[in-house]
């Protein structure tokens, strides 16, 4: 009897396992095409909500970098022109976003862009000089060593253009020149810092396309650089009008 109910149970499982329709446990759960449809349309919407977010913070990552590149410049200015006991600068073209170190050696106010040629043709002429006093310099001990000109640190670098980031303007600057409150939002504009470490009270505006502003700040008493990113009422105040 044990034996015929056993063979029952066998034959009744094995009917129900060859029925059409009867789902058989495999141990690896699975997706339908309804659920993976669903899913890539969840992952659709979702990057279509984030983006605007995801290109609003690299706008706000390449102002920002513009900025604290620009103050590193000027913060090595300030420590040249103390080290080198000379006038150094640093020159803003406001139309192209540019901006270059320049030393007052070679700087003039009315050419400025012109000086900064003679800058680049002084530091490769240095370069070479230096180099060929280097292959030519006699032995030790005879007394005829050909004078090597000494290069500052300054020397690899003026009057080589920095650009700002990828939609990123110098809007404006505001500074005092002999004085006066000079604002500039075109053209070339310049800071300089002397012996001493003193500057001009200086505000350089930048802007991205988004209309976030970021001023980089010069003290005039000790010539130290400041970074602040503007809140949107300090922009609508100083009256920045949207990017077209």
């Amino acid at each position: 009897m044990q034996s015929t109910d056993k063979r029952d149970t066998s034959i009744a499982t094995l009917s129900q396992m060859q029925m059409p329709g009867t789902r058989v446990a495999t141990g690896t759960p699975g997706f339908t095409v309804t659920e993976l449809l669903l899913v890539l349309v969840l992952i659709g919407v979702l990057s279509a909500i984030s983006m605007p977010a995801l290109k609003g913070f690299a706008g706000t990552r390449r102002l920002k970098a513009s900025a604290y590149t620009l103050r590193s410049l000027l913060t090595f200015a300030r420590d040249m022109a103390v080290t080198d006991r000379t006038t150094y600068l640093v020159v803003l073209n406001l139309d192209n976003g540019q901006y270059w170190l320049a030393s007052s050696e070679t700087f003039n106010p009315s050419s400025p862009l012109r000086s900064a040629l003679t800058a680049q043709n002084s530091t490769a002429l240095a370069a070479i000089q230096s180099n060929i006093n280097n292959t030519n310099r006699t032995p030790a001990g005879t007394g005829n060593s050909a004078q090597q000109i000494p290069l500052s640190r300054a020397s690899g670098i003026l009057g080589v253009p920095h650009a700002m980031d990828q939609n990123v303007t110098l809007a404006s600057m505001v500074t005092n020149y002999n004085g006066r409150t000079v604002q500039a939002d075109s053209g070339v504009a310049y800071i300089h810092f002397s012996p001493n470490a003193t500057s001009e009270e200086t505000l350089v505006y930048l802007r991205n396309s988004r209309n976030q502003i970021m001023t980089v700040t010069v003290e005039a008493a000790s010539g130290r650089v400041g970074v602040r990113q503007l809140v949107p009422g300090e922009i609508e105040m100083l009256g920045f009008g949207t990017e077209n």
